[in-house]
């Protein structure tokens, strides 16, 4: 690609490339300042939806202007030439430095008053998307820039979601990626700011831990653990605000997390101050009320004068009343009237039968067929089976598009589900020159060719830099 973009930007040298589009390192003639220009591959600009994702991205970041979020300048879209489609670009700020997925990789973890100062930053600007009313949707490692100065920008707003509009990619898809996917992204909801919340507290758990907080053999899998299963405690020398404000953020429940990148912003600020995650007014620890006997209450440790602090006498003696009560209620349950046969057993204490019919998936092939692949994802996942993706190339059914089902009819919770779903056919690579390797710099990018998908250096998506997954400006470019 050689020449002017649209009579103005100067492409100078590749940075990154991948399966969506490219990212060079430009010139902009008019102002004559330095530019990262995302151009999506001409498969994808032949199709509306994916230019108008792609335009989506300019136009939600565009509405933001913040310290902490890498700047949008420009987009736009020219001809280029009879019965080709149009070229699509993006002009983005260049940023010169890496991204965090590339800090990590090549330092491993870092300490808790350096993970802090980049959740602080990250959070402030999250604070002004969501003011926006803009939900990122894919915070992760490789969308966290961070300068040679320090500062950590924002990047890839291309699948973020309006919160006053419709998505882009339709009801119930699940978009973002894995390892940093809340669970209500996880089982097909839509996102909202705490979702970004959730996101960005994994980043602060891996920046922590030196590692993710769950990991597996596909994306399913490790969707499947953000929903039912929590991480591994932090490590022992982190300091226990942080490891509490990390577990708030990541709590399951979204009413139970910071709602919003201000409110994580103040809490770590908080933190940094030597205060309290927990809000004033509730405690550390809540005791849950009775709902069947018999139940045995637990007493929290501690020296008899550190109880008799925590539970005054006159609330004391209630709790005795209350504990006899319950004794007396379970020694009614276990003998019950004397009608029960020898040996059968004690009822549960609900009263909910011993025996039920079994719970059954009724998979209909032609429910699914000819939706998107995404869609179908979540959906199964929430039924409670596993789902193995197949993708099979086929020019005649847009992408994404499920093509078959396999097996179908009566299944039970956990069977495995193959999701056979469209995929364009694999075009003839381009000829790159020698020089232009996909893995210059770190800067704005799209899965430059590092570590694996989700590191690099720069603005992108998976990856750092200006971009989609990588290091450097590119765009979905191929890591390790």
């Amino acid at each position: 690609m050689t020449g002017l973009l649209a009579d103005r930007y100067e492409l100078v040298a590749l940075i990154a490339g991948g399966g969506m589009g490219q990212v060079w390192r430009g010139r902009d003639t008019m102002l004559g300042r330095p530019v990262a220009i995302k151009v999506l591959r001409d498969q994808f600009a032949a199709d509306p939806a994916f230019r108008t994702r792609f335009r989506a991205e300019a136009q939600h970041a565009a509405l933001l202007n913040h310290p902490h979020i890498a700047a949008v300048h420009d987009y736009g879209e020219v001809p280029a030439g009879p019965g080709t489609p149009p070229l699509a670009y993006l002009v983005m700020e260049l940023v010169e430095g890496e991204s965090l997925a590339e800090l990590l990789h090549r330092e491993g973890r870092l300490d808790a008053t350096r993970t802090l100062g980049i959740l602080r930053q990250a959070a402030a600007g999250l604070a002004a998307a969501h003011a926006a009313g803009v939900v990122h949707r894919d915070i992760k490692p490789a969308n966290l820039l961070v300068a040679r100065d320090g500062t950590v920008k924002l990047t890839d707003f291309g699948i973020a979601r309006s919160a006053s509009s419709a998505a882009v990619t339709g009801t119930g898809q699940v978009i973002g990626t894995a390892h940093y996917l809340s669970p209500e992204q996880a089982a097909g909801g839509t996102a909202t700011p705490a979702s970004d919340v959730y996101a960005l507290g994994a980043v602060g758990y891996e920046c922590l831990a030196g590692r993710r907080a769950f990991d597996g053999e596909n994306p399913v899998q490790i969707a499947v653990k953000h929903i039912r299963e929590h991480p591994e405690p932090l490590p022992p020398d982190i300091a226990p605000a942080a490891c509490e404000l990390v577990e708030r953020a990541m709590a399951k429940d979204p009413e139970a997390r910071f709602q919003d990148g201000a409110a994580l912003r103040d809490a770590v600020d908080g933190v940094l101050a030597g205060a309290r995650t927990t809000p004033s007014g509730l405690p550390r620890t809540a005791v849950l009320p009775v709902v069947a006997p018999p139940t045995v209450p637990v007493v929290a440790a501690g020296t008899a004068q550190q109880r008799r602090r925590r539970f005054p006498v006159p609330a004391l003696l209630g709790a005795l009343a209350v504990l006899a009560a319950v004794l007396v209620a379970g020694v009614v349950a276990l003998l019950g009237d004397g009608t029960a046969s020898p040996g059968a057993g004690n009822p549960p204490a609900t009263g909910t039968p011993t025996t039920s019919a079994p719970v059954t998936v009724e998979i209909v092939a032609e429910e699914l067929q000819g939706r998107p692949v995404d869609d179908v994802q979540a959906e199964l996942i929430g039924r409670g089976l596993r789902v193995e993706l197949v993708p099979v190339q086929n020019g005649d059914v847009p992408a994404g598009e499920v093509l078959a089902v396999d097996p179908t009819g009566t299944l039970l919770p956990g069977d495995l589900v193959r999701v056979s779903y469209s995929v364009p056919p694999v075009p003839a690579p381009a000829p790159v020159d020698e020089g232009e390797g996909e893995e210059e710099g770190g800067g704005n990018g799209n899965e430059n060719e590092k570590k694996d998908d989700e590191e690099g250096g720069g603005n992108g998506d998976e990856g750092g830099g200006n971009g989609n997954e990588g290091g450097g400006n590119g765009t979905e470019g191929r890591d390790g």
